[in-house]
């Protein structure tokens, strides 16, 4: 997929399916979002909205938001590369075992500080669910899937049922 070269398949979402991916240019793995192609057919709605998620995450440089590296297409498909979290959503770790009162609000705490950043930056993600939610190995969480993003002044984000007049893929 562009310069990537897929490993193998890690999961896959409403829009998309996630791979594991290695970076030649950079020696580095990454993580692949690429729009499924069943969701692709309907038009290019989808398609936007891929890159619009693409857009969102770039302009969050923080610790607990996933970081997107490159976003570009490949044929009719948009791909997204994005940093690669070595654990599990928030879901699957608060279901593997029973966890302490501590152990939850520091991992929502964690959540909490992406999404501010992200309101600071005027990206509202509308779409918070512990399955959007990474848990790194490293202990560190990170929110990702900014599918549905909309910024502070897009009309789509106020519920007004107004489009937007601005580019649907513009986010900040």
């Amino acid at each position: 997929v562009g310069p990537y070269v897929l490993l193998e398949r890690l999961g896959e979402g409403g829009m998309g399916v996630v791979y594991r991916a290695h970076d030649p240019r950079l020696g580095r793995e990454v993580a692949i979002k690429l729009l499924r192609a069943d969701v692709a057919r309907p038009g290019e709605r989808a398609r936007a909205r891929l890159v619009r998620e693409a857009r969102a995450m770039a302009h969050l440089a923080h610790p607990n938001v996933v970081q997107v590296f490159d976003v570009g297409t490949v044929g009719r498909q948009v791909f997204v590369a994005m940093e690669l979290v070595e654990g599990g959503t928030l879901t699957r770790w608060l279901r593997a075992r029973p966890r302490s009162t501590p152990e939850i609000l520091d991992a929502f705490v964690q959540a909490g500080r992406g999404l501010a950043a992200a309101h600071d930056k005027g990206v509202v993600h509308r779409d918070f669910k512990p399955d959007n939610v990474l848990l790194g190995r490293d202990g560190r969480v990170r929110v990702v899937d900014f599918g549905l993003a909309r910024s502070v002044g897009d009309a789509g984000a106020t519920g007004s049922g107004e489009r937007s007049r601005e580019d649907p893929t513009a986010v900040a």
